[in-house]
């Protein structure tokens, strides 16, 4: 007699955890266009600054600052959101993504872990009970 398991369907793991000097790292495995992106981003900070990004450095920086600085993640979300919305994204995932801080979609959900895919859900959830909330159907 074999056991039967929960639900028919299993989310594939395609990321391990990994423990680098006490701290945990999630791994993912990347598409090669993403990589290819990011050999290429290593490239700008290279002519951009004239040096190797050193590990603290951020790979998506400031292209006006004169030292390697983050992008203001809050304000390029926002302009993310916007552009989302015009073209058509609907509000609950513009909600959710403004608050998870993450774009999750079918092709890269499969790379979250069990958590942030309950707050991606959560978010969603949270957004149709203030829609009911509020009235506005």
């Amino acid at each position: 007699m074999s056991r039967k398991s929960k639900g028919n369907s299993r989310r594939r793991k395609n990321y391990r955890l990994e423990n680098r000097g006490g701290q945990l790292v999630k791994r993912i495995q990347i598409p090669s266009e993403l990589a290819d992106e990011l050999r290429a981003q290593m490239e700008r900070f290279r002519a951009k600054f004239g040096r190797e990004p050193g590990p603290t450095d951020p790979v998506f920086f400031d292209p006006d600052a004169d030292e390697p600085r983050p992008l203001n993640i809050d304000a390029a979300f926002d302009e993310l959101a916007a552009i989302a919305g015009e073209v058509g994204v609907s509000p609950q995932l513009i909600y959710a993504m403004k608050k998870t801080g993450r774009i999750v979609t079918e092709n890269n959900k499969q790379f979250l872990t069990p958590a942030e895919l309950k707050e991606w859900n959560d978010a969603i959830e949270e957004y149709h009970q203030k829609i009911r909330a509020s009235g506005v159907m």
